[in-house]
């Protein structure tokens, strides 16, 4: 290669080096937002290529804060969650109290239904027995009204008939009359008054209690409400249609009267 070749190429090296140093110069002296995002992402690919190690352990660091953050959330959600059931269940033992308070005449005593695998439509087991002085055949309520009675008793649990069950009845009294008649229940919440004599007014929506006639169920005792009665010419009673007041498909804390 000849000398004048090599200067020439030398000259079109520093002039290309001027070139690339005057470039530079004005790009990082210029402050627009458009130049300010591109020398951040030339300072961060820089960072990267010097730096890989630190850059790796950063994005670790956020992946693990990250991982830390979503357990945290996790158990808070279900630290609430045990917060809430605790509230509801002190809001029902508040309710229980007042309940019991508000029937001085009745000695009540508080009982839990069960795991659910020992019950059916027409009966459920409580935690109550023998060793509660608990016996049979007596009433069985909830905060709405009777829920049924105890027919099997064990140390520690009892069986108890449900207001459902198609074998069961009650003696209520029903009317301003306070007139008598026998409930019994049909299917589901339902059941009907087996001897309302045409002549008692009845109205819709009517609570009915137990007579207290009965040896098992003490009077005054809600049993359920009227939702409607028609009349036929050739019977001397009415067909009167009630709904049980007791939440049967709700059934948690429930009273043995005894």
């Amino acid at each position: 290669m000849s000398y004048s070749s090599t200067s020439f190429i030398n000259r079109r090296f520093i002039t290309l080096f001027i070139f690339l140093f005057l470039s530079i110069f004005l790009f990082f002296t210029n402050k627009s937002s458009y130049v300010k995002k591109i020398e951040k992402n030339i300072v961060d690919f820089i960072s990267f290529v010097v730096y890989p190690k630190s850059w790796y352990d950063n994005v670790f660091y956020i992946k693990s804060n990250n991982e830390l953050l979503a357990q945290n959330v996790t158990q808070l959600k279900l630290l609430n969650s045990k917060l809430t059931n605790y509230q509801k269940e002190n809001v029902k033992l508040r309710e229980m109290l007042n309940f019991k308070e508000s029937y001085p005449k009745l000695s009540l005593l508080p009982a839990n239904k069960v795991n659910d695998n020992f019950t059916s439509v027409f009966s459920i087991i409580i935690n109550v027995g023998i060793n509660d002085d608990i016996m049979k055949n007596q009433p069985v309520i909830d905060m709405n009204g009777l829920i049924g009675k105890t027919i099997m008793i064990g140390d520690n649990a009892s069986k108890v008939q449900l207001i459902t069950d198609k074998n069961f009845a009650v003696s209520v009294k029903v009317g301003e009359e306070m007139s008598l008649a026998i409930f019994k229940p049909t299917f589901g919440k339902y059941g009907y008054l087996e001897g309302v004599l045409k002549t008692l007014k009845l109205n819709e929506g009517e609570i009915i209690y137990t007579s207290g006639v009965s040896e098992i169920y003490p009077s005054d005792i809600p049993v359920a409400k009227i939702v409607s009665f028609t009349k036929d010419q050739d019977k001397l009673t009415q067909n009167v249609i009630v709904e049980i007041l007791a939440k049967i498909n709700e059934l948690n804390y429930v009273f043995v009267v005894k």
